[in-house]
């Protein structure tokens, strides 16, 4: 039982730090994309 709480916990921090992840990123490449739009 304790390991699998540790292991549910420990995926639901990596699918936390993966989405923030994600976001960032995302958000990096829209800030990009609309500062080349911008350029053009």
């Amino acid at each position: 039982m304790k390991m699998f709480l540790i292991s549910s916990t420990t995926a639901v921090a990596l699918a936390v730090v993966a989405y923030f992840i994600l976001t960032s990123i995302g958000m990096d490449t829209a800030s990009v994309m609309s500062g080349s739009s911008v350029r053009l």
